[in-house]
């Protein structure tokens, strides 16, 4: 049976992340400026960590675009764009696409290590919803214990064919009724992504990503959970 999706008025995802990794780069982490004036004008607020919040100092920093909706996080072993407000995938696709682009251009790198693409969503639920009620997840227990699931925390993993689909669950309780959900989803992957003229792979991975993520969200909802988002 085809997944049944919809599009929200209001997204339920509070923020969008995707990512590579590579080996240690020296050159990132002492050539900020160069790749800085490359982006700067789109990206032009820069942002130094807490060093009191550092385990290492491997030359992390953030750039920021004017209206602080996106952010550029790199290290001298990852690159990664956030979005703070999701104003859908297109929107996010062109801009990650061309700043990875820049990046492994400016630096050389010609092929990343990793791969990850995530969601991070505050679901708001229907007043009074048990954890069936809100997902199709199942989970089983002996009959004899006469108990229904009523909240649900933890952590899913689900092998794909080249990756790994991550689902994560927290529940916002006021005692212990849940009022919302928050619930992540990644999908990741680690193996060589080949960057060049001819392919880029990161573009192919990020489009299965969201596909397979879509595929997840609608899948694990029920009706009366997506009709509550939609109404929002």
């Amino acid at each position: 049976m085809p997944i049944s999706k919809t599009t929200f008025k209001n997204p339920p995802a509070v923020e969008v992340k995707a990512a590579v990794q590579f080996p240690n780069n020296l050159l990132v982490a002492d050539d900020r400026a160069g790749f800085h004036a490359m982006i700067k004008r789109e990206f032009p607020f820069v942002v130094m960590p807490d060093l009191k919040q550092l385990q290492y100092d491997f030359g992390d920093y953030t750039i920021y675009t004017e209206n602080q909706v996106y952010r550029l996080e790199i290290a001298m072993n990852y690159f990664r764009l956030v979005a703070a407000k999701y104003t859908g995938f297109q929107d996010f696709r062109k801009m990650y696409l061309a700043a990875v682009s820049m990046f492994a251009r400016y630096y050389r790198i010609m092929e990343f290590n990793s791969f990850a693409f995530q969601y991070v969503n505050k679901l708001p639920l229907p007043g009074g919803i048990t954890f069936d009620e809100c997902f199709t997840i199942k989970v089983t227990l002996p009959e004899e214990l006469g108990v229904s699931l009523y909240v649900g925390k933890g952590l899913l993993v689900f092998k794909e064919d080249d990756g790994f689909v991550l689902i994560e669950l927290e529940p916002q309780l006021t005692g212990l009724t849940p009022e919302s959900y928050g619930m992540n989803l990644t999908f990741s992957v680690e193996r060589h992504l080949t960057v060049s003229d001819d392919r880029n792979e990161v573009i192919e991975f990020l489009d299965k990503a969201h596909d397979r993520l879509s595929d997840f969200f609608f899948s694990i909802l029920q009706p009366k959970v997506i009709e509550h988002l939609q109404s929002r």
